[in-house]
């Protein structure tokens, strides 16, 4: 291949065109949580995102005569304001010759290969490439939202620098410990309680997800007072599933207009340990609506002037230093937020 083959090949891929293809791209990870509750998604001008938390509790307006004076109120609802970095997701994949020579289909020849011929083995590689690194970013995103319902994101990279931020989220409930879903208590009570309690903090906003843990999601479908609440007639059912694959994210049914998961997904750390995305023994109750995905925008001069990409994600292709490979490139800035500290609801249930 010449070096203007070469040439006319890369200029195919620039900044632009690789960005707009990984965002088309769509994968098949089940990332409940990326996908409930990061569906408004706002991508920020600047490197930090800036927001702002309600606080507090609602109260009810004093109530008057006529002609009274006006009644002194001290509003307990008060907004927070934030300015974050988001943490940074940047990958680098590479793609080499021998890559590019092993897709090619079996009548092809390398050294006769056609410049459309060769344009073809780049997308199909370049595409699968960054499907790879969309998919590993995705997994990420879907890990802040679960470190979010547990009340904080708390990340240290390999060389220790660290990313925490606080959502000052309440305490747990804890349902007594004779009442627990693996023992004589009543999970779906329970959880008509636990969503009239959260309804009384949100203003009468009513939990419209209901995530289970691994093992809360096991107790909850082995309770003999579920069995008899998914016969009865009127229960909405995504799928009625008595045995739960590990490793999934599966839906189980409707629960006064909630959407009802079990939740079992798992992860390797760094050192190879299999860990819950969730806490198994627990479940949560939230509101969509409450929840944002903000993007922070990405510094990088290869996007063009102004060098800043105010995009949920961004791509690019450069030849390495020795021209042996063609690295690519994904870079995300993505930062959960969630608009209200009273927006969560997490009950201990196993």
């Amino acid at each position: 291949m010449s070096n203007f083959d070469m040439t006319e090949i890369l200029s195919n891929f620039t900044p632009l065109t690789l960005t707009e293809a990984i965002k088309l791209i769509k994968t098949d990870e089940p990332l409940v949580l990326k996908t409930k509750l990061g569906k408004n998604s706002l991508n920020m001008l600047d490197e930090a995102c800036v927001f702002e938390v309600e606080e507090g509790s609602y109260n009810l307006a004093p109530v008057g005569f006529p002609n009274d004076p006006p009644s002194s109120v001290n509003i307990s609802r008060k907004r927070k304001r934030y300015s974050v970095v988001p943490p940074q997701i940047f990958l680098r994949d590479r793609i080499t010759a021998s890559e590019l020579t092993r897709i090619r289909t079996a009548s092809q020849n390398p050294i006769n290969m056609t410049s459309r011929d060769k344009t073809t083995a780049y997308d199909e590689m370049v595409g699968i490439k960054q499907t790879g690194l969309k998919r590993l970013i995705e997994r990420r995103v879907e890990w802040f939202f679960a470190q979010a319902l547990n009340g904080k994101i708390d990340y240290e990279s390999e060389e220790g620098r660290n990313f925490k931020f606080e959502y000052n989220l309440p305490e747990a409930v804890k349902i007594a410990a004779n009442e627990t879903w693996d023992k004589t208590g009543n999970p779906i009570h329970q959880l008509r309680a636990l969503g009239k309690q959260f309804k009384a903090l949100n203003n009468q906003l009513a939990p419209d997800l209901i995530i289970m843990g691994g093992k809360a999601g096991d107790a909850f479908m082995n309770n003999e007072h579920v069995e008899g609440w998914m016969k009865s007639p009127g229960v909405q059912l995504f799928e009625n599933k008595t045995e739960l694959a590990r490793g999934e994210a599966a839906p189980i049914g409707k629960l006064q207009g909630a959407e009802l998961y079990e939740y079992s997904a798992t992860y390797e750390d760094s050192k190879g340990k299999v860990v819950p995305y969730l806490e198994e023994g627990y479940v949560y109750l939230t509101n969509s609506s409450l929840w944002r995905l903000f993007y922070g925008a990405i510094s990088d001069f290869d996007a063009g002037n102004p060098p800043l990409v105010a995009q949920d994600i961004f791509s690019k292709m450069k030849t390495s230093e020795d021209g042996k490979v063609l690295d690519i490139y994904a870079e995300s800035h993505p930062l959960p937020v969630i608009v209200s500290n009273l927006g969560v609801i997490k009950a201990k249930v196993v």
